[in-house]
């Protein structure tokens, strides 16, 4: 062997160049890649709609030695350091480029991409065979541009799976005037890393981008600091508020059996849905979160997050269909079912309100009790405030703000119930959590860890091992949800390729590195568009029924129970939303009044009672009357249409109209479009 710096000139005999390097890279790749990693490799290279047979052929092909090493042809005077040529199936060679490596080993790297580059339009072209001997006549010849694209994303793809290369590595062999000489890479000018993403996507980790409950249940929290809480304790509290709202992702419409197979996307364990409520926990709370103490005190778990319970959301828990099912018989955590005419459902004639109250009355009693007397403050803090979220829950969610409006000579703002035999005629009542509720508690917190509202989920800016995106970490563990392992393995090891890329010195030499790196990005993707088309059927299916549930009017019709939607005033679109917002405000205000004055030892028990003093009907307490009076004087217009008898059609229509911009919205968001792949690939390789 001879040093590459020393070659002489070689003029008289025609010059040999000879390399195995690209076709035993591929046959390494094969035999250590199962069927679905190697064609979910290959298909971002030689196209999705290759029939799934094909490259199965392919793989078969080199694991039983039948794909044969190309023949390569040195020529002078080419445009370009390689060429490959579809008829005579050979790689030509350009002299002066071998010249150049042999007088500078820096420029290795650029020769060898060229070189793997043309071994990938082999590849191309023997794949375009096979898909005309399989009878498709339709198919045109690669044009140069596309030939030029394959070559970059086959080299790029492969020195992405393959990081064995480094300094010495022999590639390659050039034959002049009987001398033999060695081509050995050279990565010692490899640019930084970091130079594998585009500038313009280089920029700092951004901080969370989304805290749920923003305007709602955390705009109420921080009321808190007007009576003594500091910063972080209101986030502390509002962290037990945040729990019992995510809770209702744990449905019995959606929660497996924990002993029942599974049915990935259909059902999925309640084991899983609470990985993913901590992951949006670590989010909406990192502040709290920094620490590994931190971590561990708000780490969400089964029996922190529990399950959706009616008597925790103050909802009405009457369940109307014709074959209702026993939740318990999913988990035991679930609440009993309450069927129409069951005691839960009457009206107490003194208290004017339903009998299923008492337990959310209960539980409220037993947060309170918590709270104060808890040991460790992060649980005081958290049981005070599951606490208040039913207290701010009842004035969202019933009828409270209508009857208080009604009492003070506004007759006409529909209650939302009818004449009952009960104290005041009128009882307090709360909604029934229906399908569009479910499609803003399940879809919606999915959607935000799946799909960034500020980035496209393509976009990979960190070069750091063990980074993971929003939508890989939810992947990964929704992955784990199916039956066969293989699309969850596949995921780990593109991710894991990823992870190696500081120790992949050529990658960085690609000329579609960018694009390679996130391939696992793109699988995340098209696997986010399989889960969310089966969850958007059934979430449709649900807006179905919630349109059926809406069909009559509760302020007419007695025995009808209004839903959690037309009660609700959770969004600014309702006419009393602000009115239930000042009035949650105050009620807030004065317990974390109460609670910080028993903390301080100046009263002798828990504020159980003057939180429980909260739930009752508006004609037995008047705390609210001023700022119901208040509010009243300068919102005409708002009491005109929560008077109006329109206003039922109006929600209906309102709800209705929103579910299914929601769904159709979902269903056309670019950030996961449909891949279109053949229909054979989706049958050896079903999602679900």
């Amino acid at each position: 062997m001879h040093d590459m710096n020393n070659a002489t000139m070689y003029e008289e005999e025609a010059p040999v160049f000879e390399s195995s390097f690209a076709h035993d890279q591929l046959t390494v790749f094969a035999m250590d890649t199962p069927e679905l990693d190697f064609m979910l490799t290959f298909m971002p290279v030689f196209g999705l709609e290759v029939p799934a047979e094909v490259y199965l052929k392919l793989r078969t092909d080199i694991l039983e030695g039948a794909l044969d090493n190309p023949a390569f042809q040195v020529v002078k005077q080419q445009d370009t350091i390689t060429r490959y040529d579809n008829d005579l199936q050979v790689i030509f060679i350009d002299q002066a480029a071998i010249d150049q490596v042999l007088a500078n080993p820096q420029a290795t790297p650029e020769f060898l991409l060229a070189l793997l580059g043309a071994f990938g339009d082999h590849l191309a072209n023997l794949i375009q065979i096979e898909r005309h001997a399989m009878g498709e006549d339709d198919l045109s010849p690669p044009t140069p541009e596309q030939a030029q694209e394959v070559a970059g994303k086959y080299a790029s793809m492969m020195t992405f799976i393959d990081s064995s290369p480094e300094d010495g590595t022999v590639f390659g062999y050039f034959t002049v005037a009987g001398e033999e000489l060695t081509l050995a890479l050279d990565v010692s000018a490899a640019p930084p890393v970091e130079a594998v993403i585009p500038e313009e996507l280089r920029r700092p980790r951004p901080q969370p981008r989304f805290g749920a409950g923003e305007g709602g249940h955390e705009t109420i929290a921080q009321v808190l600091e007007e009576v003594g809480f500091s910063a972080e304790e209101v986030k502390a509290v509002y962290f037990g508020n945040w729990l019992r709202d995510h809770s209702q992702l744990i449905d019995p419409k959606f929660v497996r059996p924990e002993d029942a197979p599974k049915q990935f996307p259909r059902k999925i364990s309640r084991d899983v849905l609470t990985q993913i409520v901590d992951l949006l926990a670590l989010k909406a709370f990192n502040s709290l979160q920094n620490t590994e103490e931190g971590r561990e005190a708000y780490r969400v778990t089964t029996e922190l997050l529990g399950v959706y319970r009616p008597s925790e959301h103050i909802d009405n828990p009457t369940d109307h269909s014709e074959m209702p099912l026993d939740p318990r018989e999913i988990d035991e955590d679930f609440e009993a079912p309450v069927r129409p005419g069951d005691e839960a459902t009457m009206v107490y004639p003194s208290l004017s309100r339903k009998v299923y109250m008492d337990g959310p009355i209960t539980n409220l009693h037993h947060h309170i009790q918590r709270a104060g007397y808890s040991r460790e403050k992060t649980d005081r803090l958290r049981h005070f405030g599951e606490a208040l979220h039913i207290v701010e829950d009842y004035f969202a969610h019933s009828n409270f703000v209508e009857l208080s409006l009604r009492k003070l000579g506004y007759e006409d703002v529909l209650p939302w119930t009818t004449e009952t035999d009960c104290e005041h005629g009128l009882p307090v009542v709360t909604g029934l959590f229906s399908g569009f509720d479910i499609l803003a508690s399940v879809a919606e917190p999915l959607a935000k860890m799946m799909f960034s509202v500020t980035e496209k989920p393509w976009e990979f800016k960190y070069i750091e091992r063990g980074y993971r995106s929003d939508a890989e970490k939810v992947m990964l563990i929704l992955l784990r949800e199916q039956e066969n392992p293989m699309w969850l393995n596949a995921l780990e090891r593109l991710l894991a390729l990823r992870d190696n890329l500081a120790d992949n010195p050529l990658f960085r030499f690609a000329q579609c590195a960018y694009w390679a790196v996130t391939l696992a990005l793109r699988v995340v993707g098209y696997y986010c568009n399989q889960v969310f088309q089966s969850l958007l059927k059934k979430l449709g299916d649900l807006v179905d029924d919630f349109q059926t549930e809406l069909a009559d009017d509760p302020n007419t019709t007695p025995g009808v129970d209004p839903t959690h939607s037309q009660l609700a005033k959770d969004h600014d679109t309702h006419p009393f939303h602000e009115l239930a917002m000042l009035l949650a405000k105050e009620a807030v205000r004065q317990l974390g009044g109460h609670m910080q004055a028993y903390w301080r030892g100046e009263l002798e028990l828990p504020p159980s009672e003057e939180a429980i003093a909260f739930i009752k009907h508006p004609y037995d307490t008047d705390w609210q009357d001023a700022i119901v009076a208040e509010w009243a004087s300068t919102h005409e217009q708002e009491i005109a249409r929560g008077a109006s008898s329109s206003l039922f059609d109006e929600l209906r229509d309102n709800y209705e109209k929103h579910a299914r911009e929601h769904l159709r919205e979902l269903d056309e968001n670019n950030n996961y479009t449909p891949v279109k792949t053949s229909e054979s690939f989706n049958t050896l390789f079903p999602f679900f």
